[in-house]
């Protein structure tokens, strides 16, 4: 399974960057709802959260026995480093040589190191390996909120064929 999860990890930039290629920076800036992020403060959280959320948590479990992991306040982080304020395809690019600088070495790591323990302040006892999936699940979790986002770019000028579908 750590191989299809290694899988999503790889794929992400390139999926990103076919994404926004074709957005304006208007377009990347734009929240769809004042709740919900931009797509400018989607890739400035992945490029952020690339290193400081996922790479430095495993890492620690690998290196440290049981090590306590803080919980990551995403909404306090983009206010504390602007997320709306960095350039997309700069933190794009960021993202990318971090990725794949994490991918050499998460495809170093043997079965044993995964099964180390680390302590969740939030949600308890997690692995380095559970915590390897929620890196892939999270990528997929804001694959899908860019592609929110261009949803609702797009509903004003459905007209009536809006009547099928519901934004949420």
């Amino acid at each position: 399974m750590l191989k299809d999860v290694l899988k999503i990890l790889a794929s992400t930039p390139e999926k990103l960057r076919r994404e926004i290629a074709t957005m304006s920076p208007k377009e990347m800036k734009t929240r769809p709802a004042p709740d919900k992020w931009s797509v400018r403060e989607i890739l400035a959280h992945l490029d952020d959260v690339e290193e400081h959320g996922m790479r430095a948590r495993v890492e620690a479990m690998i290196e440290q026995d049981e090590p306590v992991l803080l919980p990551f306040d995403q909404e306090k982080r983009a206010v504390d480093m602007e997320y709306n304020r960095k350039e997309p395809r700069k933190s794009l690019a960021s993202f990318a040589r971090q990725r794949q600088a994490n991918l050499k070495w998460l495809r170093t790591l043997k079965p044993a190191p995964l099964k180390r323990k680390g302590m969740h302040q939030t949600v308890g006892e997690i692995t380095a390996g559970e915590m390897i999936h929620e890196w892939a699940f999270h990528d997929l979790g804001h694959l899908k909120q860019i592609l929110e986002v261009k949803r609702y770019a797009l509903w004003p000028r459905m007209g009536n064929m809006r009547a099928f579908y519901k934004l949420s």
